[in-house]
């Protein structure tokens, strides 16, 4: 009561001084509102959120809009009182450290310790949003984090899934790693998040340094968990787990007792001497204990059988390794399909999303997850998902053939059926084909595969894995699906501003197209890489993926394939302000369209032309040009074409000196940008729309359009960023705001 009488206080004060500041800022347009009170309104204003959202906890009010993603094992936790008070400890404000670190061999509970901490701390209210994000999203390589994850960095990705769980989409959707890591740091300020990073470990030295960094920059009173084998960064709290003391070994076998009749009846008619060998064998390590006491619940073994093997388990190098293959020798084969499946699932699974992954029926999936969940292999998590354990995963992926660095002599002799793991990525496949692919309305269900994009990226990385590429091919069906996976999300990484992610999956479809000599995959993963390198305006890249996509369709391309290569010299010829070259490839590409009958790329044909003429002041050309485009679109009822040649036909306008005339083409274009959600369109539209509105001296309405434009392309790398930047530049100055 004490503290909910605190947090009302506080509100009320902040609220006080809120108003304040605003009748200050009453006194000023949005553009002569002082740098310095605007910095303090906006903390203010997140200071009152932040306090209202704690006050709605204590009063047992969970808001939906609480940001909150922390994970519940649905299983026991004892013990660790005097961890559990330094970690509180460290996330009061009054400790001057952004947090704290919990490190510790494996098996030692450090994730379920973090977990426990900010479940009290939500209880107490001393948070306005709680956050977990863990580094398992990616896997064990002799270097450390696999590199050829799609992400810029492991950072980079902690990064996004922070930024998604705020709700801050347009952070989500940058592409530069390191403006996203500054604008994530913007939106803590005046905010009182718990941020937990887990498994650290995975990490490489660079990455942990970066994270350090970061943590280091971090505004409070903002706070942090990190859980890691290794020590990472400074100005924190420092918790290193070792073993469970015995009395709490004993209530830890006792609570799990409760959830299984057969072990509590066993732990009962069992010696106390033979309980406290059983807890020196496992070292005082849970998970050793919690996978022990998983073979009595679940295969009938007594309490002393259990121990043998424990004892067994614990002269091996690997311990765990030897537990988990004890485990995975008894288990059925719908056990060994709904692995394989979580194998691939890397956020938590439903027993639905696993059915249709599998093809087993949910009763099968059912009694396999719960028998899963009593050896400790699987975690039973809210909302009746399921997950694997990190070490679960690090060995179903060495027996399946994977590179995680484990000692695999106890996994010898235990086998999963790799069939399983390929329906399952062949599901992740189907899904991006489902919603994905190209066409007039494909962008309707982008949302879907935002809400994966998680999983498919990890989907992507293990097919280019198992087909050995770049290299020697290993396995022609991953290959093919890794092809089919690009073919489905490159609109989808386009339009949502995935651009590097776009590169490089681009790059691996030419890489697999090479390998199984399919040119034509080849050639058109070279366009895709080629594509998105002529928007960020680099010249010598586009050149050189153009000529990749050239060699290949040449070998095996059909007509479509090799006028698509056309029209990519001509684009390349452009950029060079060779203008009769450009203007001949262009002719060209349109004659063969024409006799293809291919209307939206005649369209796109025709505009390219309009461009040509555009730049050489040939203006009544380039109108009949784009106006023919626009007709096709019209017709076709294609909304993304539609704002392209309005807004070729806006700039238009303006070279012509026209902004009364430039004004309704922008304006049609903006409405149909956004709602197809192709970023560099929007950026495009907003851009020409503000030059209008400086022809006609109303700089103050343009600068907000200008300077969201700079936002996206400083995003994006766009080709136009430096037109941008001087626009902003230009209108803030025209406007007396600097």
């Amino acid at each position: 009561m004490e503290e909910q009488t605190n947090l009302e206080q506080m509100l009320s004060t902040a609220r006080m001084i809120l108003m304040v500041l605003e009748q200050q800022a009453a006194g000023y347009t949005n553009l002569t509102i002082p740098a310095h009170l605007k910095v303090q309104l906006d903390e203010k204003r997140q200071e009152v959120t932040s306090l209202e959202a704690r006050l709605s906890q204590l009063q047992g009010k969970r808001s939906e809009n609480l940001p909150d993603n922390l994970p519940r094992y649905n299983d026991v936790f004892v013990g660790r009182k005097q961890e559990i008070a330094r970690c509180l400890e460290a996330l009061s404000p009054e400790e001057r450290g952004w947090g704290v670190t919990i490190d510790g061999i494996g098996g030692m509970g450090k994730t379920a310790l973090a977990l426990e901490v900010a479940h009290l701390a939500r209880e107490q209210a001393l948070f306005d949003a709680y956050l977990f994000v863990s580094a398992k999203t990616t896997w064990l390589s002799a270097e450390g984090v696999r590199e050829e994850t799609l992400a810029l960095s492991s950072l980079d990705s902690f990064c996004r899934e922070f930024a998604k769980g705020l709700g801050q989409t347009d952070i989500v959707k940058m592409t530069d790693a390191t403006e996203r890591r500054r604008a994530l740091l913007d939106a803590l300020r005046g905010r009182r998040t718990l941020l937990i990073w887990d498994n650290l470990e995975t990490l490489n030295a660079e990455e942990r340094d970066m994270i350090a960094e970061f943590l280091r920059k971090l505004p409070t009173p903002n706070k942090a968990i990190i859980t890691s084998r290794r020590r990472t960064g400074e100005s924190a709290v420092t918790i290193r787990l070792d073993r469970l003391l015995e009395a709490e070994a004993l209530e830890l076998m006792t609570e799990k007792g409760r959830s299984h009749p057969r072990l509590a009846q066993e732990l009962n008619a069992t010696k106390p001497e033979i309980l406290t060998a059983l807890y020196e064998a496992s070292g005082g390590n849970p998970l050793a204990l919690d996978w022990t006491l998983g073979q009595v619940a679940h295969k009938g073994y007594s309490i002393s059988v259990a121990l043998e093997r424990l004892r067994n388990a614990a002269k091996s190098e690997d311990l765990y390794g030897f537990l988990f293959a004890d485990t995975a020798k008894t288990l059925f084969e719908n056990d060994r399909t709904v692995l394989s499946a979580l194998v691939v699932f890397l956020t938590p699974a439903k027993t639905a999303a696993l059915a249709d992954a599998t093809d087993l029926a949910i009763t099968e999936i059912q009694v396999s997850l719960e028998r899963l969940v009593t050896l400790s292999l699987v975690n039973d998590l809210d909302g009746e998902r399921f997950g694997l354990h990190p070490l679960t995963r690090t060995y179903i992926r060495a027996v399946m053939g994977g590179t995680d660095t484990v000692v695999t002599a106890p996994l010898s002799g235990i086998r999963f059926d790799s069939a399983a793991q390929g329906k399952v990525l062949r599901y992740w496949v189907d899904f991006a084909q489902k919603y994905g692919g190209e066409g007039k309305d494909a962008y309707q269900t982008h949302d879907k595969l935002e809400a994966e994009w998680q999983n498919l990226e990890g989907v992507a990385t293990t097919l280019r894995e198992m087909a050995g590429i770049p290299g020697t091919l290993k396995d022609r069906q991953a290959a093919q699906m890794l092809i089919d996976l690009e073919k489905a999300l490159s609109q989808f990484l386009w339009f949502r501003g995935y651009w590097d992610e776009g590169v490089r999956l681009g790059e691996w479809r030419y890489q697999a197209g090479k390998a199984l000599g399919q040119w034509s995959d080849a050639g058109w993963g070279a366009y895709s890489v080629a594509w998105i390198h002529y928007n960020q305006g680099e010249i010598d890249r586009t050149a050189s993926w153009a000529d990749q996509m050239a060699e290949a369709i040449e070998q095996g391309g059909s007509r479509r394939d090799k006028v698509f290569a056309i029209r990519l010299q001509g684009l390349i010829a452009e950029q060079h302000e060779d203008w009769v070259e450009a203007e001949q490839l262009y002719q060209e590409a349109l004659a063969i369209y024409r006799e293809l009958g291919d209307e939206e790329m005649k369209a796109i044909t025709l505009s390219d032309l309009g461009g040509v003429a555009q730049e050489q002041g040939q203006y009544d050309r380039a109108e009949s040009y784009y106006k023919q485009a626009l007709t096709i679109e019209e017709k076709r009822g294609d909304k993304e074409g539609q704002a392209i040649y309005y807004g070729n036909l806006g700039l238009l306008a303006l070279d012509r000196d026209r902004p009364s005339e430039a004004r309704p083409w922008y304006e049609r274009g903006l409405v149909l940008a956004q709602k197809v959600g192709r970023q560099n369109l929007v950026a495009s539209a907003q851009s020409g729309l503000a030059q209008v509105l400086e022809q006609e001296g109303r700089y103050a309405e343009a600068l907000p359009l200008a300077q969201s434009a700079l936002e996206i392309r400083e995003r994006l790398r766009d080709q136009g960023l430096d037109f941008s930047r001087r626009l902003v530049e230009r209108l803030r100055h025209k406007a007396g705001m600097e």
